[in-house]
């Protein structure tokens, strides 16, 4: 007869085989993590785990997450000074079960203090010795983490190096598709530069509050296209009207309110963009239904395209044009405050204010002494 013992084994083998399935099944890294952290914590029987990724271009571990609109984020240095970066450094498993150090403790996650640890298990994700990230798996439900604990770890840990390496290498290529496009779409530099440099703002401004929404891995990789493409239109409008170093008589607004259905049609038949196409396309709609060129309103408006809106309103309202200087950040911010529900889609103007206030930008002691003045915004 099998021993409870041998049973337990093979439920942990069990559980081992849906992780690598679940690691395999998407290249959704943000989705796969929040359920890989579930299931290790079943797996080694702890009562909290959390995946960190390395980012090699800042040069930390991460782990940000998003629950009920709140947004969480976690980071630690590669370096001795934390048990997280201490495990990325040496590149070793680490089994702590001590926590002599108060400092390092102190400069561990609040989440981490919170849970009152009593020991810890910390495993580096390696890739020909590459650091691709470090699991920290905390409290042990049995007392402490043992041999067959750390065995199975290190059996995690190659499940999750070949989930991270596969999403490294799509975001590797995605990135480099969004560099060709955004190369494409510097060609409207040429005519107006402008646009030029206000492509780049608006895709920093909607990435940064598609991530306050906690945006989906593809809407996010939809979003960032859609943002890089949102003027591409206007490579079909006349250089007197684009080059105009004065306001747009209304005849000439008509004009160039055209430039989102131009921008349709230069890329309607790109099969790879058609998850994008309608972000770009209708990123002058509005809730209300006052916008253009479709007159769209409220839920036939796709929240990627009510994302640029605001990323895209935002910048043109702190640039400077020829014929007019760019509103201070506060006050543009306050326009688009001022402008929730109607102009601009409720959820998106939240989460706009919540990247806002986090942000240089946001200076409270001014705001008071600022007037806002309505502009008409191209």
């Amino acid at each position: 007869m099998t021993s409870k013992n041998h049973l337990e084994k093979i439920n942990r083998y069990e559980e081992l085989i849906k992780l690598g399935q679940l690691t395999s099944s998407s290249l959704d890294y943000k989705n796969i993590r929040r359920k890989s952290e579930n299931k290790i914590s079943k797996l080694l029987d702890c009562e909290k785990t959390a995946v960190y990724f390395f980012d090699e271009k800042e040069n930390h571990l991460e782990h940000i997450s998003n629950r009920n609109g709140v947004l969480t984020e976690v980071f630690y240095d590669v370096d001795e000074t934390t048990y997280v970066g201490s495990c990325a450094y040496h590149s070793a498993i680490l089994h702590i079960n001590k926590f002599d150090d108060q400092l390092k403790l102190q400069r561990s996650a609040e989440y981490f203090r919170n849970l009152n640890p009593s020991n810890i298990l910390l495993i580096p994700l390696l890739s020909k010795g590459e650091l691709l990230g470090v699991i920290e798996c905390t409290n042990s439900r049995h007392g402490d983490f043992d041999a067959e604990d750390i065995h199975f770890a290190e059996a995690i840990a190659i499940q999750m190096t070949m989930s991270l390496e596969n999403y490294k290498l799509f975001v590797k290529l995605q990135n480099q598709f969004i560099q060709v496009v955004e190369a494409m779409a510097d060609a409207i530099g040429k005519k107006d530069t402008y646009t030029g440099g206000h492509t780049k703002r608006v895709r920093h401004f909607a990435e940064c509050i598609g991530k306050e929404m906690d945006l989906a891995f593809e809407d996010m990789n939809n979003l960032k296209l859609a943002a890089v493409l949102h003027d591409i239109g206007k490579i079909g409008i006349e250089d007197k009207i684009l080059k105009k170093s004065a306001p747009l008589t209304d005849d000439e607004f008509v004009v160039m309110r055209e430039h989102p259905r131009l921008g349709y049609e230069i890329l309607k038949h790109v099969e790879s963009l058609k998850d994008v196409i309608d972000g770009m396309r209708y990123h002058h709609e509005r809730p209300d239904g006052k916008g253009y060129p479709f007159g769209l309103k409220g839920d036939e408006i796709p929240m990627i395209a009510m994302i640029i809106s605001v990323a895209d309103t935002f910048d043109a309202m702190i640039s400077t044009r020829p014929y007019r200087k760019g509103l201070p950040p506060m006050v543009a911010w306050k326009e688009i405050l001022d402008h929730s529900g109607s102009q601009f889609e409720e959820k998106v103007v939240m989460a706009f204010d919540r990247y806002f206030k986090k942000s240089r930008m946001y200076k409270p002691e001014v705001a008071s002494a600022t007037e806002v003045k309505e502009k008409k915004v191209v």
